[in-house]
């Protein structure tokens, strides 16, 4: 859903039906009016851009060394330890540089505010000496960021707002000083002034820092350069002109004394980028289509329950054999569901996206363990893998029973990709409204959504898996209901998802319980990655 017109409508799968509260596939009592059809309406809206899966990254490259003015180095310590006591929240991460005629990392990676109090001491101690580079401080910095952007989660990421803090008292003076450093940019060295080759060279760098963006699709990259100053000098003023301008910043100025408030007065805010939601959809893990017929599956494997009795496996048990592999993932994936496969290097406690898929599923399927959409089309991974699409393949593009329905279309309306059915889609697919909403008090998008025609089947009682001991009554069915987010000019970008879980009863004798309409708030979804 790349587009959503204000007071739009859409419908799935094939049928553009009017939005109403009438059963949109209501054939021979047979709709969501029906025994065995569930409906689900209420309002949604993206996150709030801040938390864990918002998180801020902020390195602070600090002049140090010899020959500075006696007050800087307890001027810098008072100030980053006031913003350690502030800022000792999980999601905002330090990081320290000292540079002089070389850099140094005192601390070396991304940490938390204890991390960073703990280095203080050091840069009080560096004892650096020789031509200043303040150069050197901004490629030690693009050298940790792009290693951390590397390493890191493609989804978070992309949702990760990086802010370099260059901190400086007095001039570059690389290009007077190439001996010390290499590499520098020909277009500034062609310039005859130093002052000017400096200026162009800061430029440079910055440039680079911020170019991290394109290549490694991280979420925001702000150069911030703050010059403490004991007396004015306007060749260091211009130079910190040209990295704030570089670096989508305005320039600070600051004394000793009020180098703490500067440092506090910058944003440390989560990126502030406008989402949208790409998709809504249901997904009743209970059940399996293939090739027209509705199929329980009593433990959400992905198997039917007539499948893994055929297999000799258990249909009340995800993960017959205890290798922390769903059955229907084994059979997809050509393992045995009765055999124990040992999957070296992976947990199978955890689910760093929380997808539901744990990380020994993630390497099997070969899909990202912490994006919930690997591959960025809107379909959670976890969907993908037990509707029999390609989770690292986008859908919207896919026809694989060439029905003229491209495969996003059939998971949305839990149809089979692999088989044409029409007929099928006609009175059994989900359907969907989607419109605008008035926006939250804080200003991000809603949306009212409804999903219609929700097939519910006859299950086994099972045990809970997250509980011992206790038990899931027969007849239960567990929708999904996911909202996909993402950013507003990146259709397929790693977005951010979040999920409810509704549990419904249905059984031929008593049809679904609870009845009606099941309706949900924003504040119903939990949100993932």
């Amino acid at each position: 859903m790349s587009t959503l017109p204000r007071m739009a409508c859409l419908l799935v799968p094939v049928l553009l039906l009017s939005c109403s509260d009438a059963g949109l596939y209501a054939l021979d009592g047979r709709g969501p009016s029906g025994r065995d059809r569930a409906d689900f309406a209420g309002n949604v809206c993206v996150p709030l851009a801040g938390g864990n899966a918002f998180p801020v990254k902020v390195l602070f490259a600090v002049q140090g060394g010899a020959g500075l003015p006696a007050d800087m180095p307890g001027a810098v310590t008072e100030a980053l330890g006031t913003l350690t006591s502030r800022f000792s929240v999980p999601y905002i991460q330090f990081s320290l540089v000292a540079f002089h005629t070389v850099a140094t990392g005192l601390l070396g990676r991304f940490d938390d505010a204890t991390a960073l109090q703990a280095v203080l001491p050091r840069y009080a101690t560096y004892q650096e000496s020789g031509p200043t580079s303040v150069r050197s401080g901004l490629k030690l910095a693009k050298s940790i960021l792009s290693g951390d952007m590397q390493t890191g989660c493609p989804g978070e990421v992309a949702r990760t707002r990086y802010l370099v803090v260059v901190v400086m008292t007095s001039a570059d003076l690389s290009c007077q000083n190439p001996a010390f450093n290499a590499g520098l940019d020909s277009r500034c060295t062609r310039l005859t002034d130093p002052a000017a080759c400096s200026r162009c060279e800061l430029a440079a760098a910055t440039g680079e820092l911020k170019a991290l963006v394109e290549r490694f699709g991280a979420g925001e990259v702000s150069v911030q350069p703050v010059y403490v100053r004991a007396e004015a000098d306007t060749n260091t003023a211009a130079q910190v002109a040209a990295i704030a301008n570089a670096g989508g910043t305005e320039a600070v100025t600051a004394s000793f004394t009020t180098l703490g408030t500067a440092l506090g007065g910058l944003d440390y805010a989560s990126l502030q980028s406008h989402l949208k939601l790409k998709r809504f959809l249901a997904f009743n893990r209970n059940v399996v289509v293939r090739a027209g017929q509705v199929l329980a599956d009593s433990d959400g494997d992905g198997l039917a329950d007539s499948d893994e009795l055929a297999r000799g496996v258990d249909p009340t048990l995800p993960d017959t054999d205890q290798d922390g592999l769903m059955d229907g993932i084994e059979v997809r994936m050509g393992l045995n569901p009765a055999q124990g496969d040992f999957i070296p290097g992976c947990n199978p406690a955890l689910d760093d996206d929380g997808d539901r898929l744990n990380t020994c599923e993630e390497r099997v399927l070969g899909t990202d363990p912490c994006v919930g959409d690997s591959d960025g089309d809107g379909l959670p991974d976890l969907v993908e893998a037990l509707t029999r699409t390609n989770p690292l393949v986008p859908e919207d593009l896919q026809d694989s029973d060439r029905d003229g329905i491209p495969n996003i279309q059939e998971a949305e309306a839990h149809s089979d990709p692999l088989s044409a059915d029409l007929a099928f889609q006609t009175e059994r697919g989900y359907g969907y409204s989607i419109t605008e909403a008035a926006p939250s008090e804080d200003g991000r998008a809603c949306y009212a959504v409804r999903a219609e025609n929700v097939t519910l089947v006859p299950t086994l009682e099972r045990p809970e898996p997250s509980i011992p001991g206790r038990r899931i009554r027969a007849g239960t069915n567990d929708i999904y209901l996911y909202m996909q987010v993402g950013r507003d000019n990146d259709p397929r970008g790693a977005g951010i998802g979040s999920l409810r879980i509704e549990r419904l009863r249905y059984t031929e004798d008593e049809g679904r319980v609870p009845a009606g309409t099941r309706s949900f708030s924003p504040e119903d979804f939990i949100l993932g990655t």
